[in-house]
């Protein structure tokens, strides 16, 4: 079982990065500035509660990152997917099922 600075820690690695995925979409000309901000600002949120051990927060950031992988999938079984969608899509998938067992891992410590 995994502390929970541990679980913190890989928590705020995969939030980086996602962020970072984005962030070379960006500079890539995939996406606008405004999308980036749009699509990054629920992972900030997520990060300042997470660093207090919310549990409602990662059952509530599950949902979102539902609406995270329904976007990713559009893109990747779309017609020609790039491998910056590939990635971000397999990111959300690992994230979500780290999600979910947040809660289990804070409340056991």
């Amino acid at each position: 079982m995994l502390s929970v600075s541990k679980y913190k820690k890989i928590t705020n690695i995969f939030i980086l990065l996602l962020v970072s995925i984005k962030l070379l979409a960006l500079v890539s000309y995939k996406i606008n500035f405004i999308f980036f901000i749009i699509w990054v600002s629920p992972f900030i949120v997520f990060y300042f509660f997470a660093k207090i051990n919310s549990v409602k927060s990662y059952q509530s950031f599950c949902f979102i990152l539902l609406i995270y992988f329904l976007s990713a999938s559009l893109r990747v079984f779309g017609i020609v997917p790039h491998f910056l969608d590939l990635s971000e899509i397999i990111l959300i998938i690992l994230f979500f099922i780290h999600c979910l067992y947040g809660p289990r891992t804070l409340r056991n410590m």
